[in-house]
């Protein structure tokens, strides 16, 4: 099976929802399968129900049975309580995604429970409200997570994507969610230790532990020591990528006063280190704004082209609207050739 970028399979799985078609989402742990979907419903502003697979049986699924019967003198029938999980137009609205994650670890009869509504859009009296659409995601049997085969009859009602993280929509994303900027300024440097999967080690890098590391190194203190920093670091990405990690995180601690070189570029000396060049590069775009881009502007100058283009990437990235600083538009028309 192909891989496909995320920014891509979000365009993929708008059309699917659009045609009414239901999404497999195939890929290793961390990488963004759960995310993905719920992106996608904060970009057209609609709910997200998210079923875990694997946390059901199939009578789960199917629902409780009860007693039912038109009067009080006819015949009793059984008929069948669906869980209020599913989607019910009155309490969640007329369009929404439906998200069963964990799908392939869930057992093949659970599984098989789903049959019905990935064809019909319905289970026995339950029927799925037509503006709702339904999403999958789960790992592979590679991916050493306990699942099972997915029964043909289910693969057969399902478009089928795996998702392999890309550096390029994993910087956009981090820059739009604030993750920490040496964080992204290393992915950058060592591109290869974005998703690294190891079946094999307790901690290793992927998209998600990044994100982990971000969080945990806005509670540490500025002055932790190397020492304390590689522990937290490899007890989320692996002893390797984080040993690298801080001796990236102590190359970015020489870096000048980013505020004080904003403010005067003259205050910058130039250096040829890639390291410093990436954290250099994302430090800034951190801080662009319309009232400091002519400086921003004039300190990109002193540092390589290459770098730049990851500069304008970064502040893009952050506020579009940048692109329409006089300055800006000067770099643009100056660098056609290379963006």
């Amino acid at each position: 099976m192909h891989t496909i970028s995320p920014n891509s399979l979000k365009q993929e799985i708008q059309t699917n929802m659009r045609a009414e078609l239901n999404t497999m989402i195939w890929g290793g742990p961390g990488i963004g399968k759960s995310d993905i979907p719920q992106q996608i419903a904060d970009d057209l502003n609609i709910p997200l129900l998210d079923f875990r697979a694997n946390l059901f049986d199939p009578v789960d699924v199917r629902g409780i049975p009860y007693l039912k019967q038109q009067t009080q003198d006819s015949q009793k029938f059984t008929s069948w309580a669906v869980p209020d999980v599913f989607p019910i137009p009155e309490r969640d609205g007329d369009r929404g995604i439906l998200f069963i994650d964990e799908l392939p670890t869930a057992p093949p009869a659970t599984q098989n429970a789903f049959l019905q509504l990935l064809l019909t859009r319905q289970i026995g009296d339950y029927k799925m409200p037509a503006g709702w659409s339904i999403i999958s995601a789960g790992n592979e049997l590679t991916d050493s997570a306990s699942v099972y085969q997915m029964p043909t009859p289910v693969r057969n009602r399902l478009a089928h994507y795996k998702l392999e993280p890309t550096l390029n929509d994993w910087v956009e994303w981090a820059h739009i969610n604030n993750i920490d900027s040496n964080v992204i300024a290393f992915i950058q440097y060592r591109p290869n230790l974005l998703n690294l999967f190891s079946a094999d080690e307790y901690a290793f890098p992927t998209p998600r532990s990044w994100s982990f590391v971000s969080k945990k190194l806005a509670m540490q203190p500025d002055d932790i020591k190397s020492e304390q920093m590689f522990y937290g670091v490899s007890s989320l990405v692996g002893d390797g990528p984080a040993g690298e990690f801080v001796a990236f995180q102590e190359i970015a601690s020489s870096l000048p006063d980013i505020d004080k070189i904003i403010a005067d570029p003259s205050l910058y000396k130039k250096d040829d280190n890639p390291a410093l060049l990436y954290a250099l590069a994302t430090a800034i775009a951190t801080r662009a704004a319309d009232d400091t881009m002519e400086n921003i502007m004039k300190l990109s100058n002193k540092i390589p082209v290459e770098f730049q283009v990851i500069l304008m990437k970064g502040i893009f990235t952050r506020d579009s609207s940048l692109r329409s600083h006089n300055d800006v538009r000067k770099w643009i028309r100056d660098n056609a050739h290379i963006i």
